[in-house]
């Protein structure tokens, strides 16, 4: 009976580790078309006379067309990264300019990274990456200059401005409630 018990014991442990068989399932494959989404916003945005107006351009972007090919051409300069190069097919990878539109609606607009699929067809994380790559490389590019506390010079100076602008003593601070509101709507206007 203990011979017996040693036999079947291993074909069940046999018959139980079998895996079992699960349905193969495929990756989804997006075809996003690059070229011609890179093309179309290139005429949308770059393009005088066919595309959108220095105005709207600044509203889409929250930034003037000069100051968009300033970031992009010291991003170029600075970071081997932004470059377009071709992918393992040979097709040619997403614009610079296609990855910077990306990264300011994004962030200057605040919207999702997921919104902004439909029309530039980047993949979310070529999204991610390019956000990410951009915040390092402005912050190592720009923060000795932009992101320092401020010199007593700069204080004089923007409290100069302001003064200049109506809002004496104020230093960095949206919150004018004191100031009186006369040419807002009624309901809108501070007691």
């Amino acid at each position: 009976m203990g011979a017996e018990y040693m036999i079947i014991v291993p074909s069940l442990l046999r018959i139980i580790r079998q895996p079992v068989p699960r349905e193969v399932q495929k990756r989804s494959i997006i075809t996003r078309d690059r070229v011609w989404h890179d093309a179309k916003m290139m005429n949308d945005y770059f393009t005088p006379k066919t595309g959108y107006t220095s105005r709207q351009f600044k509203r889409r972007l929250d930034m003037r067309e000069k100051l968009f090919e300033k970031f992009l051409g010291k991003l170029l300069e600075v970071d081997p990264e932004w470059q377009q190069l071709p992918d393992a097919t040979g097709t040619m990878g997403h614009s610079p300019h296609m990855n910077l539109v990306v990264v300011m609606k994004c962030l200057y607009k605040s919207m999702a990274t997921d919104s902004v699929d439909d029309y530039t067809r980047i993949g979310a994380t070529t999204r991610y990456y390019y956000l990410k790559i951009f915040c390092h490389t402005i912050c190592m590019t720009f923060g000795e200059r932009y992101l320092r506390e401020p010199t007593p010079e700069d204080v004089q100076r923007l409290l100069y401005k302001n003064a200049e602008r109506g809002f004496p003593g104020m230093l960095g601070s949206v919150d004018c409630m004191q100031w009186t509101c006369k040419n807002f709507p009624m309901a809108w206007q501070g007691t």
